[in-house]
């Protein structure tokens, strides 16, 4: 690949049209325009336009390998395409070079964003990106590459009004504490919530019955409201080697947590707490299939003196129903799709990146998702 290599004559501006901010809806059409400003003439190939919407994930861990099963590091990586659209506005990829006058031209762009295309998100372990990439190409030397981020906000069709939305939740489970042979009267923990979709702006209700019954005092209990995310990977790479084996990592958020009092030994308390849902990315577990967003609620029970506890966890779904346009473009930034935009230069040619399969029986180049691997762990400790 050849090297990259800034350039003070070529000045690429993509934008947008009426939305300054780029933040779609899937379904969605997008319009736009690039407009290329040379200070001297520039051989290329041609100017390719590209519009690219796809979901990775990466992460390492150590696994079981070689005849005696010895731990050993492994990556894994996912890749799931949602738009991939390529196309010439100057030459063609089988064209002869020609020469791009001084001065500023402009091209226009228009396409459209799949209906069930997931939201935008940036993670230590995973992205949702969407790009509109122009690249000036030259195969005898380096491409001009210019990258506009723009963020998607998925559908969801939840429907409000469904008996089954509406139907409270309740989980209960029970501990009883052992002395010897002897057993004692249980602690019974009981989580209801009213419904099971919300929307931002609204307050989620959490309800706990405990009848304690044992003589055990319970110290506290910790209810969280938690973001889960799901990763799957599609290929397990150790060393140089490829294996195509689905693996999943899962990791937890916590949006807010609360505490409750002590409840002490032989007596009955009930509880209510509330978590207002704030502009937050929407449950989403239907749109992609390497990378899943999804809600609980979780409850932990802690007896002062035992070491076992009792866990509760209530699935809650989140909706977009009615966001404003404030809470949207809020929802984007949360994702770190900002913090996306600062990184690419468009200002500035880049290297072109690794192509996505390097021969047809390599479906991951192994430099790739190490390259990544190594970025996105950089980028969370600055």
């Amino acid at each position: 690949m050849p090297k990259e290599k800034a350039s003070k004559r070529v000045n690429c501006d993509i934008r947008f049209d009426n939305n300054p901010n780029g933040i779609f809806k899937a379904g969605e059409a997008a319009s736009g325009s690039i407009s290329l400003t040379l200070t001297q003439p520039k051989k290329v190939r041609g100017i390719c336009l590209f519009i690219t919407g796809f979901a990775e994930t990466f992460w390492e861990d150590k696994v079981p390998h070689g005849p005696k099963n010895k731990k050993t590091k492994a990556q894994f990586k996912g890749r799931e395409d949602f738009i991939a659209q390529k196309s010439y506005v100057v030459g063609s990829e089988t064209g002869s070079p020609l020469d791009l006058a001084t001065g500023t031209t402009h091209y226009y762009f228009r396409f459209n964003i799949p209906p069930s295309a997931p939201t935008s998100m940036e993670g230590k372990y995973g992205h949702v990106r969407y790009l509109v990439k122009v690249a000036l190409e030259r195969p005898w030397k380096y491409d001009h590459n210019f990258q506009l981020p723009f963020t998607v906000l998925a559908k969801t069709d939840f429907d409000e009004n469904s008996a089954n939305m509406k139907k409270p939740i309740k989980m209960e489970d029970q501990l009883r504490f052992y002395c010897w042979i002897c057993k004692s009267a249980p602690l019974m923990v009981k989580a209801t919530v009213p419904k099971s979709l919300y929307t931002p702006g609204e307050s989620l209700e959490v309800l706990l019955e405990v009848h304690n019954l044992s003589k055990e005092d319970v110290s506290e209990i910790i209810v969280k409201f938690q973001k889960v995310v799901k990763f799957l990977s599609q290929v397990q790479v150790i060393d140089s080697t490829q294996l195509y084996a689905e693996n999943k990592l899962i990791k937890y958020e916590t949006i807010e947590m609360q505490r409750t009092s002590a409840v002490a030994r032989q007596t009955n308390e009930n509880f209510e707490k509330h978590f207002l849902v704030g502009p937050i990315t929407p449950t989403e577990d239907r749109q992609s299939k390497i990378l899943k967003i999804g809600y609980e609620i979780d409850v932990l029970v802690k007896p002062k003196l035992s070491p076992q506890r009792i866990h509760l966890t209530i699935p809650i779904v989140i909706g977009s129903v009615g966001a404003k346009t404030e809470e949207a473009l809020e929802i984007a930034m949360s994702t770190g799709v900002a913090k996306l935009a600062e990184g690419l230069n468009r200002d500035q040619p880049t290297a072109p990146p690794p192509p996505y399969a390097e021969n047809d029986s390599s479906l991951y180049p192994l430099s790739s998702l190490q390259q990544a691997y190594a970025r996105e762990n950089s980028s969370s400790e600055e």
